[in-house]
């Protein structure tokens, strides 16, 4: 069963790279879906929420650091921003074979207020509109994040989970990565920016069963999804079923746990996205 620490506090987990076994084998020349590579990479959304020296000292044990290590990664740089409240990592293969850049999602009041604000203010003063809140957060990175990524000359993946997610679709517009795979992703902006992201970037949108933040803002308020939706099968229980000791089914279908195991044990179910 869900846990209101897994849907709430992901970065308290110990079982990083864990949950999988044997775990899969990242492949950095694939552009098509992948999902060897999305279990890669929906693992690090779920861990860029642990905390590591940037945000506490001590930190908490086993390290952020120690578990991309043993996962044959490591971080070339973590970036934050305090007045909103944003964070990201930069990692790297050990043997260089390829870069991931991944957002974290939501965790702290100050996250919620970013995501709440959903009108749509334009981009590059052009027709292309996106989320309020999540440019706010994007813009306060970004800099730091792009002089970074101009030092990498490996595929660099782009990722994230939820709010994540969000910062992660934003990025491809500004610099198309290899592949962009998001999780649990809101909507993001509207048609124009959609076609935008489509148009230049290769991006999949991991979406498990009934996962509440997938539908917010809503199509009516004029946003709308980037990139392939890439459905995963879930049980099928009642949205109020152990409320409130529990969540309820549609915000546990948002819980990062839940999107690795659904990888993990449903894997013949995921819909493949098309090739052409």
């Amino acid at each position: 069963m869900t846990s209101w620490s897994d849907l709430l506090r992901p970065g308290d987990a110990t079982d990083f790279f864990t949950r999988v076994s044997p775990w899969p084998v990242f492949d950095p020349t694939a552009a098509a879906f992948n999902e060897a590579n999305a279990l890669w990479l929906m693992e690090l959304s779920r861990l860029v929420y642990r905390h590591d020296v940037e945000e506490q000292s001590p930190p908490p044990q086993p390290t952020r650091a120690s578990f991309l290590q043993r996962a044959g990664l490591r971080q070339h740089t973590f970036f934050q921003d305090a007045g909103t409240d944003t964070q990201a990592m930069l990692v790297e293969a050990i043997d260089r074979s390829y870069a991931v850049l991944v957002f974290r999602g939501t965790e702290d009041p100050r996250d919620l207020i970013q995501d709440l604000k959903a009108k749509s203010i334009p981009v590059h003063g052009s027709s292309t509109r996106v989320h309020d809140g999540f440019d706010e957060c994007f813009k306060s990175v970004w800099p730091a994040i792009e002089a970074a990524l101009k030092t990498i000359a490996q595929p660099v993946f782009y990722t994230g989970h939820s709010l994540g997610a969000a910062l992660a679709t934003l990025a491809a517009l500004e610099r198309p990565p290899r592949a962009l795979y998001t999780f649990g992703s809101p909507l993001v902006g509207n048609a124009t920016f959609v076609s935008a992201v489509n148009a230049t970037t290769v991006a999949f949108r991991i979406v498990d069963d009934r996962d509440l933040v997938t539908a917010v803002p809503p199509p009516l308020i004029g946003y709308a999804h980037a990139g392939v939706r890439v459905p995963l099968s879930a049980p099928s229980t009642s949205w109020l079923a152990a409320w409130p000791f529990q969540p309820s089914k549609p915000l546990a279908d948002h819980a990062p746990v839940n999107y690795i195991d659904r990888m993990r044990t449903a894997a013949p179910e995921i819909v493949a996205p098309p090739t052409a």
